[in-house]
């Protein structure tokens, strides 16, 4: 009888060291957790969730998207606090995942200066992330992931290409399949054939100029770039003194040959509804560079930028933009199950 007991211990004591894996219908206990974590020589803030018993569990460092955007994707250019990064990692907590999420460079508690830093300090935050995630007991080393989102699918693209297999997968999430420089003129041209097609020609030659002076190292004035008052100010964000190293970096990077490197499984999302990012054009150029390598796509058909479910159509939601921007964070939306569901059933395949 002994024998028989000391045996059930061994194996009770072998299956609860087992890795826990992630299971789309989950829906485990969730706890959040205050953290901090070096990257080079800044300390970067983040917020933790993870579930709140068993484990070691697969991990997701979550990369936010642009401008000043902070770890719940809340941003003060925008009405409303019900940001997506803080329910996707409550959501993908609650199916059995450890999510860590962070202020970037410049934004909430993150007091690392803009000037003087180059392109890469995302790269060291990201990286940062995930070697404090190696430190921890509750997550399994093997299982570690990185997703970005808008923007942040350009800081996780090139932190994937560091870490080359020390991670395990790369989430791309409503993430640009060309540059900035080019989805930005895409955008605005949209914009000026509808509301003054006469001038479009015009105005766009003067902005690829002005971009092109720019990525070339020379001085831009906004001012002569363009008469319209939101193109100057957009101009003059982007060219900025003491943010123009960074932003050199940003708007120039093409992510589709970077995607190609990119050694682990990919996953690529897009919302239909999608106002910002062409869930056509852009995830399709992405999925075309990885070139047979593992990629698994997901287009939601109702869901927007932000991840939330969305039914307005298209041609509604570009009738309005700003309003369409202002309403991300409202009260009143959630997430796209759909989405969620997608996410969490790549991250179960490739955990289980």
């Amino acid at each position: 009888m002994r024998r028989i007991a000391l045996l059930l211990a061994v194996a009770v004591a072998c299956k609860s060291s087992a890795p826990a894996v992630t299971d789309p219908k989950a829906n485990y206990e969730i706890a959040s957790e205050e953290v901090t974590f070096a990257a080079g020589a800044n300390q970067i803030p983040g917020t933790l969730v993870r579930p709140a018993h068993g484990g070691p569990w697969p991990a997701v460092v979550l990369m936010a998207g642009s401008g000043p955007t902070d770890r719940d994707w809340n941003n003060p250019l925008l009405v409303g606090k019900n940001g997506s990064g803080k329910l996707l990692a409550e959501a993908l907590a609650r199916r059995g995942a450890i999510v860590l999420r962070f202020d970037k460079t410049g934004i909430g508690g993150n007091k690392t200066p803009l000037d003087k830093l180059t392109f890469d300090v995302y790269v060291a935050e990201g990286s940062g992330a995930l070697a404090y995630l190696r430190t921890r007991k509750d997550v399994a080393p093997s299982k570690l992931f990185v997703a970005g989102h808008s923007e942040g699918g350009i800081h996780a693209t090139r932190v994937a290409l560091a870490e080359g297999n020390r991670i395990a997968g790369l989430l791309l999430l409503s993430a640009a399949g060309r540059s900035m420089k080019d989805i930005m003129l895409a955008q605005i041209e949209a914009q000026l054939r509808t509301a003054m097609p006469q001038q479009a020609d015009a105005e766009l030659a003067s902005l690829r100029a002005a971009f092109d002076d720019f990525l070339a190292g020379k001085e831009v004035d906004p001012t002569k770039v363009s008469s319209i008052a939101g193109l100057q100010q957009l101009v003059a964000a982007i060219v900025a003194p003491q943010t123009a190293t960074i932003a050199r970096g940003l708007i120039a990077f093409d992510p589709a040959p970077a995607l190609a490197q990119v050694r682990v499984p990919v996953f690529i999302y897009n919302g239909k509804h999608d106002v910002q990012v062409d869930a056509d054009v852009d995830a399709k150029r992405l999925t075309e560079a990885r070139h047979g390598k593992a990629v698994e796509v997901f287009i939601a058909p109702e869901a927007d930028h932000v991840l939330k479910h969305e039914t307005k159509t298209l041609e509604q939601l570009r009738g309005n933009l700003l309003a369409t921007q202002a309403g991300y964070n409202s009260d009143a939306r959630q997430l796209d199950e759909a989405t969620v569901t997608a996410i969490a059933a790549w991250l179960a395949k490739l955990t289980g």
